[in-house]
């Protein structure tokens, strides 16, 4: 008998399609924070190629693992993993988002979450989850809601740093021993200057434990990534390694 996390592949199939904004570039000097009359589901400054989830799923997890996207957004990651025979989970702080996807999907599965990212071991527990596949904000470059308390996009730079590392901690938490962290996130513009979002990401990753396995930026030749990255944009490999065990200490 089917379990709920496969059994929902056909509705994933015959959902209307996931919303998918253009690429910007956020480096552009044409680049400005985009300012909505109102919210609306599924609308980004950037959007996660479904090629690419599908690549990632496909390389870090087999079928029946379990794959995390604690920043929802539209959904790619989630849909992708139900559609290759994945246990998938989606978190998100937006519940205008997690409604948006139910609708598409046609059902409303139980393991679609309104939670904030940092919270993620008291709703999964410890070493649940194989891979995560997420794309974080890119700093307050782009507000994914108006006044939510855990949306880490209307925090300042100093502040959203500090709330990625409290993230990084959770999901080394969340993971399974060896399993992979998969980050998707670019550099910005922050009044007029380049803010690393990047390097510094990568920075707060380490200093909770994580390996880098790979990095992947615009360079990358297509031949091994499905889809291009833009400049200062970067596809961030992590992963949990398993401590060794302690030698005894010796006697003499």
């Amino acid at each position: 008998m089917a379990t709920p996390a496969y059994h929902s592949q056909s509705a994933v199939r015959n959902a209307r399609p996931l919303a998918q904004a253009a690429q910007l570039d956020l480096l552009s000097t044409a680049w400005s924070t985009p300012h909505f009359e109102r919210e609306e589901p599924g609308t980004f400054a950037l959007s996660f190629s479904p090629l690419l989830v599908r690549k990632l799923i496909q390389s870090y997890s087999r079928p029946g693992d379990t794959v995390l996207d604690c920043f929802l957004g539209s959904g790619t990651t989630y849909a992708e993993a139900l559609w290759m025979g994945r246990r998938a989970i989606g978190v998100d702080c937006n519940p205008a988002l997690i409604a948006d996807l139910r609708d598409r999907l046609g059902h409303a599965p139980d393991t679609l979450h309104c939670e904030d990212a940092r919270h993620l071991t008291d709703l999964l527990g410890s070493e649940s989850v194989d891979l995560v596949v997420t794309q974080p904000p890119y700093g307050h470059t782009h507000a994914f809601s108006k006044n939510l308390p855990a949306d880490l996009s209307l925090l300042s730079s100093r502040d959203f740093l500090a709330a990625i590392e409290g993230v990084a901690a959770e999901l080394y938490t969340v993971l399974k021993p060896d399993g992979y962290c998969v980050i998707l996130i670019g550099d910005i513009k922050d009044r007029g200057r380049t803010m690393p979002l990047g390097f510094q990401l990568v920075h707060r990753f380490l200093s909770r434990g994580f390996s880098v396995v790979n990095l992947y930026d615009a360079r990358t030749p297509v031949s091994q990534l499905p889809a291009p990255l833009h400049a200062g944009e970067y596809l961030m490999i992590f992963q949990k390694k398993q401590k060794a065990p302690k030698r005894p200490a010796k006697t003499y």
